[in-house]
């Protein structure tokens, strides 16, 4: 660790500890790239933290944003570790047009929309790894928005989801509607989507109509998602040709859509 490392140590430590709740976000968005903030306990916040390129924040630590528009917006080449993400009113870990991050053992709950999404047409090859998107809800549109973790709105390739779980969420488990290049799902598991009344509730949403994306997923599993639809995995209109392995889909509210899928050794309700 260079001295640069150091010292930003010590002063997010102080701050967790000693002063104003807000200025551990002016510690984070001061770091430079190369860098690591460690972090600890737990921090109320009340604005968003855009962290810089190439700057690493670890905890553990939570930070409860208390409403504010969106969480941990990260540059590129960011990692964030070991942290759990609250009280967001949009997505708590918020990977917009940026690349080569990688967003490690962190937990995004108790938002109001989705809990870490990837968006944009330069989100490029970003890596979700080891995080929970679990009990993220959004009351005022019945549960319409409100997904575990999402790559979505035209966004770009070599993005990859592994062991994961989405599990509890208002709306879908995993969304990937209008993504602008196939993603890969290894290791993840959905379950319990679907908790408000509008919510769709499907375990893994491979898109939206007019989407040619050939996703693929791997030893991934989907039980006991409900909603509105409460499919353990659909297309939902992608037409792109998904690859499903060592898949297991059961107990969910309605049979799998899978109408342009390649299964190899997977058990799929039907």
């Amino acid at each position: 660790m260079n001295k640069k490392q150091i010292g930003i140590t010590l002063s997010a430590v102080v701050l967790g500890a000693f002063v104003s709740r807000a200025d551990i976000i002016d510690t984070i968005q001061a770091a430079k790239s190369g860098q690591t903030v460690n972090v600890s306990g737990t921090y109320s916040v009340s604005r968003q933290c855009n962290v810089p390129a190439g700057v690493t924040v670890t905890g553990p630590a939570t930070f409860n944003f208390n409403g504010a528009g969106n969480g941990f917006v990260p540059g590129n080449n960011v990692h964030l570790n070991s942290l759990t993400v609250t009280g967001v009113n949009h997505p708590g870990i918020y990977l917009y047009n940026v690349s080569g991050c990688v967003i490690n053992s962190c937990i995004a709950t108790g938002n109001s929309d989705t809990g870490i999404q990837i968006q944009g047409s330069s989100a490029k090859n970003n890596t979700i790894q080891y995080c929970q998107g679990r009990s993220n809800v959004d009351t005022a549109t019945q549960g319409q928005n409100a997904d575990g973790i999402d790559v979505k709105f035209g966004s770009g390739s070599g993005n990859v989801l592994k062991n994961c779980d989405a599990h509890q969420n208002a709306d879908d488990g995993y969304d990937f509607w209008q993504a602008g290049a196939p993603v890969t799902v290894t290791s993840c598991q959905a379950y319990n989507n679907g908790s408000l009344a509008q919510g769709n509730g499907n375990g893994f949403k491979m898109g939206s109509t007019g989407d040619h994306n050939a996703h693929t997923y791997t030893d991934c599993i989907s039980h006991n998602n409900s909603g509105t639809t409460g499919c353990g995995f659909t297309q939902n209109g992608n037409t792109g040709s998904v690859v499903l392995t060592r898949c297991h889909s059961y107990s969910n509210k309605n049979k799998d859509v899978l109408n342009n899928c390649t299964l190899v050794n997977c058990t799929m309700q039907q």
